[in-house]
């Protein structure tokens, strides 16, 4: 996702690795705004995981996987974005960033269908077949491998990019009735939703901007959109890192 990568001067090496900073479509300036961008995103993951951790710890909201859930949405948000910075700073490749992106954005959809659930119990309306989470790990397995296998293939961007849209489109129709909810305006439940649904959104635009790419439009433009993306992810995930420690705070 970070593009054709160039050496600005010599670099020490560490086994196979080049040590030194790599830049980004040859811009510095992007570079330079993607480091920015992804520290943060890794830092307010590692933070959104420890207090997911702690929320499901201390209450029993989560038996049935939300708090795992919201777990896994911080790890793979901050491995993501070491891996992005990884590239940055070496010569080390990781194509396979793209899948944890994506199971990011499939583990924020089940969070928000699981906390929809919570607002309306018994409604059916917000009921997900069984068989759309294992064909989503699906998806992200084909994009892990897709990646490893063909790092540049067109294929396996639109799968990415399609997956990523469906997963967030899941999410959205499906938690807009959690959150329109009356019974649960103002609680821990409503709340999450309201903060995760923005997270979710612009995650997936990351994933989905990848597809102008085969629409033949410039990757050091696609790479500029998705390093905004990146950063409204990052701003969305502390707005709701801020939420789950307030709730620990007031148990």
């Amino acid at each position: 996702m970070l593009g054709e990568r160039t050496t600005a001067g010599g670099a020490p090496q560490i086994g196979d690795v080049e040590v030194g900073l790599h830049l980004i479509e040859g811009n510095a300036n992007l570079t330079f705004i993607f480091f920015i961008a992804l520290t943060l995103l890794a830092v307010l993951g590692l933070r959104f995981a420890f207090y997911a951790h702690r929320n499901d710890r201390a209450t029993d909201l989560g038996r049935d996987g939300l708090w795992a859930s919201l777990v896994v949405v911080g790890a793979t948000a901050a491995l993501f974005a070491l891996l992005g910075l990884a590239e940055v700073v070496s010569s080390l490749r990781t194509p396979y960033r793209t899948a944890v992106l994506l199971a990011h954005v499939l583990a924020l959809s089940f969070a928000a269908t699981t906390l929809c659930r919570h607002a309306l119990p018994g409604d059916d309306g917000v009921a997900v077949p069984d068989w759309v989470w294992p064909l989503g790990a699906v998806a992200v397995l084909a994009v892990f491998v897709g990646r490893i296998a063909a790092a540049g293939s067109d294929a396996v961007t639109a799968i990415g990019g399609l997956s990523a849209l469906a997963f967030a489109g899941l999410g959205l129709a499906t938690a807009r009735r959690g959150i329109s909810a009356s019974r649960v305006q103002g609680t821990v439940v409503d709340t999450l939703l309201r903060h995760l649904l923005p997270v979710l959104l612009f995650a997936s635009m990351v994933l989905v901007a990848d597809l102008a790419v085969l629409a033949s439009l410039d990757r050091a433009v696609v790479a500029h959109v998705q390093v905004v993306f990146v950063i409204m992810t990052a701003t969305a995930l502390m707005t709701a890192t801020v939420r789950l420690r307030q709730n620990l705070a007031g148990l």
